[in-house]
């Protein structure tokens, strides 16, 4: 009985999300400046996954002819990685650290959260996000003034 209540929660978080973000995605498309040299080139849809499920965002694209490259504003400004919100991104990459196989890691995506996500998917997620953020974890803190009263 708990699954059903789960599948019929995340169903109408899933939807929420999804509003929520899309209209953050239309927000953030309707205030960028692109450069001088970057062209918008339309609207176009990406699936995203979120801890709820799936759901479509529409963003806009721009592409630079000089450099012959493009970007979505909207994915770097929502955090999105490789299809997945900020949120499922950071559970990935836990999972991924946490278990002994991203297999193992996949089964308890699913198992507990109720989050379909392939071994190869988590793969890509950690390989992605832990260079930065190991290069994160590694940098020298700086240490400022502080005023604050020793114990």
């Amino acid at each position: 009985m708990e699954i059903l209540v789960r599948t019929a929660v995340f169903k109408s978080a899933n939807a929420l999300v999804g509003w929520l973000l899309q209209r953050a995605a239309d927000r953030i498309d309707a205030q960028y400046q692109p450069s001088a040299r970057q062209t918008r080139k339309g609207r176009e849809t990406i699936g995203v996954q979120g801890i709820f499920g799936r759901f479509t965002l529409e963003r806009d694209y721009y592409y630079h002819e000089g450099k012959d490259q493009g970007h979505h504003p909207v994915e770097a400004a929502l955090g999105l990685e490789v299809g997945y919100t900020p949120a499922l991104a950071k559970l990935i990459c836990l999972e991924g650290a946490d278990e002994p196989t991203y297999l193992k890691a996949e089964r308890h995506l699913a198992q507990t959260g109720g989050i379909a996500v392939s071994a190869r998917q988590i793969q890509r997620v950690v390989q992605r996000v832990g260079g930065s953020a190991q290069v994160w974890q590694e940098r020298q803190a700086q240490p400022g003034p502080c005023d604050a009263p020793i114990l």
